[in-house]
């Protein structure tokens, strides 16, 4: 799932896809999946997760190239998110993980 998300006064494209968990999983060391199943998952890992997610969908976006993104590191993320304020990040966080969750949404409707 494609989207341009505005943080502050950029317009950042998203790609949303499958495989967006595992570069999370692997940069961050975190299952997203676990945070967002966790019932006691508080406000705090959730936008700690629209953070480094953003992160990874902005950066498929951008290259869409598997190898690229295998070679992401911590370094490149704070390289990234520090064009931002804190502000206008948290303000985008919700728009973030929707698109995020948008790919996990159910297509098919169960049948009577």
């Amino acid at each position: 799932m494609y989207k341009v998300i505005k943080i502050g006064e950029r317009d950042v494209p998203m790609l949303s896809v499958a495989s967006s968990d595992v570069y999370y999983n692997r940069l961050f060391r975190e299952n997203p999946l676990s945070v967002m199943a966790d019932k006691k998952s508080d406000n705090g890992q959730k936008t700690k997760l629209a953070f480094g997610m953003g992160f990874i969908m902005a950066k498929f976006a951008e290259t869409k190239d598997r190898k690229v993104m295998l070679q992401l590191s911590f370094d490149d993320y704070l390289d990234w998110l520090e064009q931002f304020s804190y502000g206008d990040y948290i303000e985008a966080a919700p728009e973030i993980l929707m698109l995020y969750y948008g790919q996990k949404a159910p297509t098919v409707t169960e049948k009577n």
